[in-house]
């Protein structure tokens, strides 16, 4: 694995309340451009080259888990519908970036975060912790803001103020924010990657050489950094 220098102007910050889940691996880059990060996206020959060249995590029981300890035993989880999504169906890229995280996902069997960063300037935390009630999201493709559930796990960009906006809500629902789409102009993005309950470090640690190595297959380059902890 290529080593990655830290994000000089951002930590990682792990809740005692997420660790007791059993999450003890979470691992978060950073990832820079100054182009497009979508640009171009992954084909269908290429993507069936990369699915093939990863072995798959047997993690479904693992993120099933997770969620039977946030209180929700019936959601599928988000990895395990993306496997499912990506065996039944034609692949269709959707750009650069989002198809290595896509590609990361079904091989590791996990959910992964991909959200932008570029105006979130303030930033100096990436906290991950269990919601403490009280916080909304408005999830992708929306417009309409949602409560976060007390308890359930939220992960956001943190301000030097203790200002908390979030990027995702993993409970009944699995939710990213729409004001931190990726998009082709997009030039700071954040990959995370939380693991669950019972795996290794190698679990998540591989996310971010799966990423690289879809990004050198498309010829994209991204400055690449990882958020200390």
């Amino acid at each position: 694995m290529t080593a990655h220098p830290p994000a000089s102007h951002l930590k990682l910050v792990v809740a005692p309340d997420v660790r007791e889940l059993g999450l003890h691996h979470v691992r978060a880059w950073t990832l820079s451009c100054d182009a497009s990060p979508l640009d171009p996206a992954l084909d269908p020959a290429g993507a069936a080259e990369l699915l093939n060249r990863f072995p798959r995590d047997d993690s479904a029981p693992g993120y099933r888990r997770l969620l039977a300890a946030l209180g929700h035993p019936q959601t599928t989880p988000a990895g395990e519908r993306l496997r499912d999504l990506v065996a039944a169906r034609p692949w269709r890229g959707h750009g650069g970036v989002i198809d290595a995280v896509t590609v990361a996902s079904v091989a590791i069997g996990g959910g992964i975060g991909l959200h932008d960063l570029t105006r979130a300037t303030d930033a100096t935390t990436i906290l991950v912790r269990r919601s403490p009630g009280g916080e909304r999201i408005v999830p992708a493709f929306s417009t309409r803001s949602r409560p976060i559930p007390r308890g359930d796990l939220t992960y956001g960009a943190q301000g030097p103020g203790g200002t908390f906006e979030p990027l995702a809500w993993l409970g009944r629902r699995d939710t990213d924010s729409a004001g931190h789409q990726v998009s082709a102009q997009s030039r700071t993005v954040c990959v995370i990657a939380l693991g669950h309950p019972g795996d290794d470090p190698r679990h998540t640690e591989s996310v971010i050489t799966i990423v690289e190595s879809v990004l050198g297959h498309l010829g994209i380059r991204m400055e690449i950094t990882e958020i200390p902890g």
